[in-house]
């Protein structure tokens, strides 16, 4: 009787080392001559990874040194410094939003600028962060997922006291909300500044971004120190910590008022 011979299976490393057996001469010579579409690249890089099971760690691993070995740097993306607004043009653009006689849109900016806060930042703030006695606003959960506290000129506190009185007759949770009575969304405050840019003549782009840069600028000019803007601002690196970890807000505070006392914005 002949005896049965079994085909003997190839293991999964066998099947990687085969796997671009399956490329076609036209594929190699695509290869040879110019670069595959990334996703067909990343199919076959499937066939070749998915017998190992790979997860999140094991595929950053993988990339590192694959870039490594080809010798690939990671390109930093180029830092673009923002075209500031001069005083000149920041007045007009508050002009234009103050001809409109919108409170809401008027008390939103002036904290916008006031404040240096985020888009996001802004859309989530709720009246009771507001402590109009300590002229601070709390951000919860802000960028990074930290909670802060943010300054405002004591010469904005009785127009924004008037302001979230208005908002609590109306019953609004947020302090600042649409017709619908749910807090603005992110998109929508950016339309509201183009509107307003556009209506002052301005012909650099005015964003909600922007005046976080021109809080920044402005401090720094008037002799704030890096660590006192960054607690000001909320930019925090884990190797900066260490300077500033026992500075307080209120440490800040009397600086912070003494420099708004000359800004453009009233």
């Amino acid at each position: 009787m002949k005896k049965q011979t079994v085909k003997k299976q190839p293991s999964d490393s066998e099947k990687i080392e085969n796997e671009f057996d399956l490329l076609s001469d036209e594929e190699w010579e695509q290869i040879k001559t110019e670069r595959i579409a990334p996703q067909a690249m990343a199919k076959k890089l499937v066939k070749l990874l998915r017998p190992n099971r790979p997860d999140y760690l094991y595929l950053k691993q993988v990339f590192k040194h694959t870039r490594q070995m080809l010798e690939v740097n990671v390109e930093k993306s180029r830092k673009r410094l923002p075209e500031l607004l001069s005083d000149t043009e920041l007045v007009a653009f508050y002009e234009a939003v103050w001809k409109s006689r919108n409170t809401s849109h008027l008390v939103m900016i002036k904290l916008l600028i006031y404040t240096g806060i985020r888009n996001a930042e802004l859309t989530n703030i709720q009246i009771k962060d507001v402590d109009l006695t300590n002229c601070t606003v709390r951000i919860e959960q802000g960028k990074g997922k930290k909670d802060r506290y943010v300054l405002f000129p004591m010469s904005f506190r009785g127009e924004l006291a008037q302001y979230i009185e208005k908002q609590k007759r109306a019953g609004a949770k947020f302090l600042f909300e649409s017709n619908r009575l749910g807090a603005f969304s992110t998109r929508r405050i950016r339309q509201i500044i183009k509107e307003y840019s556009d209506k002052s003549g301005i012909e650099k782009r005015v964003y909600p971004h922007l005046f976080r840069h021109q809080i920044i600028t402005y401090l720094t000019r008037k002799g704030i120190i890096s660590p006192k803007l960054q607690l000001l601002s909320g930019h925090s690196e884990e190797k900066s910590l260490a300077i500033y970890r026992d500075l307080a807000l209120a440490d800040v505070a009397e600086e912070y008022e003494s420099a708004m006392q000359m800004f453009p914005v009233r």
